[in-house]
């Protein structure tokens, strides 16, 4: 589980639009890590844009 207040929400929204664009490969990676806000324990978490089904 991941848990986040408002403004961790919204980083975390941010980072869902930008892989939603139009425009953005199938196969493009954002990592979040302590440099941009993540806690408790974890190293680093990638979202990815898979269109493949």
């Amino acid at each position: 589980m991941i848990e986040v207040d408002a403004a961790g929400l919204r980083t975390l929204t941010g980072h869902l639009f930008t892989l939603a664009r139009e425009g953005t490969p199938d196969g493009t990676r954002l990592y979040l890590d302590e440099r941009s806000g993540l806690e408790g324990g974890f190293t680093r978490l990638a979202l990815e844009r898979c269109d493949q089904e």
